[in-house]
């Protein structure tokens, strides 16, 4: 056998073909994993992470109890509970309790004219319902502490999923 045979010999990986091979992977296996593929400059080519702007009402929004309403149409309970002054957790369960969703939510703050922080109307979160589905949205709480508002998505979206809609069920 000659040498020039034994190194073009289909068995064995070409150089150049093994870094092709590990770039393609990563192309595939990026987006399964909720990264997202960058296309010129860095820009993001996939759904993103976009929030409602954040307001700051007189009074400090209270999150936690126990909220009825509906997630994209099916109706259940949302509780949710505290963890710190700006984290909170969350269970979404339908009433024939068919989907659950497990949440964790943070509270945004905003800036003040003197340099401190005042918790403002919104929370963003990441959910899981416990099947392998997972990804990230927001509520918005209203002035009287009564209402929520939202939507969510897969991955790294905000929305795509469904709107979220609740009201305080013991006040």
């Amino acid at each position: 056998m000659s040498a020039a045979h034994t190194a073009s010999h289909p068995r064995r990986s070409k150089p150049g073909a093994r870094v092709s091979l590990l770039v393609l992977l990563g192309a595939l296996v990026m987006p399964s994993l909720g990264c997202p593929v960058s296309g010129n400059g860095g820009a993001s080519n996939g759904p993103r992470s976009s929030y409602p702007p954040a307001s700051v009402y007189e009074i400090d929004p209270q999150f936690a109890g126990e909220w009825d309403g509906d997630v994209d149409g099916l109706p259940g309970t949302l509780n949710i509970g505290e963890l710190d002054d700006r984290s909170f957790f969350g269970s979404f369960v339908t009433h024939d309790n068919a989907t659950e969703y497990t949440l964790l939510l943070e509270h945004s703050y905003v800036d003040t004219e003197d340099g401190g922080e005042v918790p403002s109307n919104r929370v963003t979160f990441t959910w899981q319902d416990g099947l392998g589905s997972r990804g990230k949205g927001w509520l918005l709480i209203n002035r009287e502490d009564t209402a929520l508002t939202g939507s969510f998505g897969y991955g790294v979206a905000t929305e795509g999923l469904g709107e979220w809609s609740f009201v305080r069920e013991n006040f």
